[in-house]
């Protein structure tokens, strides 16, 4: 997921700019008023899981509603079949470094401060939350008016997918009298919640094109190959086996080779940093100045998560220089980094050598 690096000189306006509801896009329409919908129904991105529900599948998640809502163009709201109601994904916005709780007082505190929103009622804290698929997460309600319209919203942080999510349902706050049903609909809407980042191995079977131009073949079984160019299997070439892990295994992997000097702490804190806004290539200690908003430059940034991040161990078992002559033998390379679907490349360490290296999807090994 591509992302431009925001400024913290504007503390937390420009982040929670993302997240600001809805107000001229979407608004509940009144009793009656037909023409506040797009003419025509339009089916919600993603498989139809049941007669009564579709998916729609946005943004990196996906959650379910009913089938016969009607989607309002160029959002992720949906207007209710006979009701003056909205509801559906109303903001998407990185959590960055930041801590559940600290990203939520800071958003209550905008909108105090803004006076958006009449008769404003938070929770005080953020609290537990599981996601469809079993994501831990955090999540809190708050609600408000404004222009006649009650908005009810339940923020979702996703720590391990560095996502923040804003849900919301709206009404005619004249004719709503008792929001209960406004909350029951959107926290049904909520508990069908599932994520669609970082949830499968990218590199597990699959042939990649590497910096130096060299290819490595990962086989399904466990086994590699390494050649020095793409267009000759013939010169000598390493094979062995490896292992990949993924997310918060790998982190325990990397830290668990205390051979390597890195500690989990160290390890958090490159996630932390990473997650403000990623810029493939080798790293400088300058880059989280960058990521943290402290200078502002305006290179393409990407979202990365604790569930895109990897290890990867290649055992070097053998040199084949010929079918004839082949030499036992070898050492061990620890990689760890993101993988960037949107590039469809893994940006890693080289932990041996200290440099930074980039395998490029090419195909599934044969």
């Amino acid at each position: 997921m591509k992302k431009r690096v925001i400024s913290l000189e504007n503390g937390w306006t420009v982040l929670l700019a993302i997240l600001m509801l809805c107000l001229s896009a979407c608004g509940a329409p009144a009793d009656g008023d037909t023409d506040s919908a797009p003419p025509e129904n339009e089916p919600a991105a993603g498989q139809q899981e049941d007669a009564a529900c579709i998916t729609c599948s946005t943004q990196g998640v996906s959650f379910q509603v009913p089938a016969d809502w009607t989607r309002a163009e160029g959002t992720d709201l949906f207007f209710a079949t006979g009701r003056p109601e909205v509801y559906g994904l109303n903001g998407v916005s990185p959590l960055g470094s930041y801590t559940p709780q600290e990203f939520y007082e800071a958003l209550v505190s905008h909108y105090e401060d803004t006076n958006q929103f009449s008769d404003l009622q938070a929770a005080e804290s953020v609290s537990a939350w599981r996601s469809a698929d079993g994501v831990d997460c955090y999540a809190a309600d708050f609600s408000g008016c404004q222009d006649s319209i009650l908005y009810c919203s339940k923020l979702m942080i996703a720590p391990q997918k560095n996502l923040v999510l804003t849900f919301c349902g709206q009404a005619d706050a004249e004719t709503v009298g008792d929001p209960t049903p406004v909350w029951d609909q959107l926290n049904e809407l909520c508990e069908s919640l599932t994520f669609e980042i970082g949830t499968r191995d990218e590199l597990t079977g699959n042939t990649f094109l590497c910096g130096d131009g060299s290819q490595l073949c990962l086989g399904e079984g466990g086994d590699f190959r390494w050649y020095q160019s793409a267009e000759d299997h013939e010169h000598p070439y390493y094979e062995g086996v490896y292992e990949v892990c993924r997310g918060q295994a790998a982190m325990d992997k990397a830290a668990s080779m205390t051979e390597y000097g890195l500690t989990m702490e160290e390890l958090e804190q490159v996630l932390s940093a990473s997650m403000n806004g990623y810029i493939p290539g080798e790293s400088r200690p300058i880059d989280y100045l960058y990521a943290t908003g402290e200078l502002v430059d305006d290179r393409e940034r990407y979202q990365v998560c604790l569930d895109t991040f990897y290890a990867v161990i290649l055992h070097n078992q053998r040199l084949v220089t010929s079918p004839e002559e082949v030499r036992e033998g070898g050492n061990s390379t620890l990689y760890i980094g993101f993988y960037l679907p949107e590039l469809g490349m893994a940006d890693l360490t080289n932990c041996n050598a200290g440099s930074n290296t980039q395998w490029t999807f090419q195909e599934k090994t044969a």
